[in-house]
């Protein structure tokens, strides 16, 4: 999951790169129709099974996956801030802790309940200076929160309801099968919002970008989540996406020279020890 992280966090760095010289819609439909063709082949090479009723699930989980959880991500990040966006996507392992409890019967501990509230506090101590900087810029930051809002509560149903396909399954089968079925339904929507003529002037740089989204954090970093979901409580699994600010912002210092706030230190000691504390529950 450490690598996982990784690989998220420098997705931010990447896609920031990449939307210089394409829209998020043009981005979005280049990164899941590639990935999609990658698990493609994938799938091709699998000799295991799926049930009729469970491919239609798998469906379900790739509409939340790819067009309701991006497509309202794209939305609501049009209609507010970075920073804001980032805070509601802290959220995910509160959202992800309840819905365990509730349709996959996971033991909610103090101690994993204080982990996840103390990494959460890490977020916000690592992320709110920079919110309190940025200039807003958004015509109506509720609409946009309460769509990236949305965003969070689809991602948290694919992280949970997926736990039992990945563990039937395997993380190759219900992953592949999942993003396929989401570009699939995304296609229509990214179609429409994209012009073509982006795309064939992409330079180098922005195809290594893509390449990157696509072979990294779309196909090798979801195997991994996968992977591990098959093997570890949801709740344990999700709460690793409160390290990806952390890693971002690291990143940013490290390879485009952006200064690490002074609480950064404290916040990202904060999300270490949720981090730690919600494992060793």
């Amino acid at each position: 999951m450490l690598c996982h992280s990784a690989i998220s966090a420098g997705t931010f760095i990447v896609a920031k790169r990449a939307l210089g010289e394409l829209s998020a819609f043009e981005l979005a439909l280049l990164r899941f129709t590639l990935a999609a063709g990658v698990y493609a082949a994938l799938l091709a090479r699998s000799r295991v099974r799926v049930a009729g009723r469970d491919v239609l699930r798998l469906a379900v989980l790739g509409l939340f996956a790819i067009p309701v959880n991006q497509g309202m991500f794209l939305m609501g990040l049009a209609r507010t801030t970075s920073g804001h966006g980032a805070l509601l996507y802290a959220l995910a392992p509160i959202f992800v802790l309840i819905l365990a409890r509730v349709r996959l019967r996971e033991t909610v501990t103090p101690l994993k309940l204080a982990g996840i509230v103390l990494a959460f506090a890490g977020v916000l101590v690592v992320l709110l200076p920079r919110r309190a900087t940025a200039a807003t810029g958004a015509a109506a930051p509720l609409v946009g929160d309460l769509l990236i809002l949305a965003a969070v509560g689809a991602y948290a149903v694919f992280v949970t309801e997926g736990k039992p396909f990945a563990e039937r399954y395997g993380p190759v089968v219900s992953t592949g099968l999942i993003t396929i079925a989401g570009a699939l339904l995304y296609l229509p929507a990214g179609l429409v919002g994209s012009d073509v003529r982006h795309v064939a002037a992409l330079s180098r740089t922005g195809w290594l970008c893509v390449a990157y989204l696509v072979v990294l954090a779309s196909v090798g970093s979801y195997l991994m989540y996968y992977w591990v979901l098959a093997r570890v409580e949801a709740s344990r699994v999700a709460i690793w996406s409160n390290l990806q600010p952390v890693l971002t912002a690291v990143m940013a210092w490290a390879v485009l020279g952006e200064p690490l706030a002074p609480s950064f230190l404290a916040g990202g000691t904060l999300v270490l020890a949720g981090v730690v504390m919600t494992q060793r529950a």
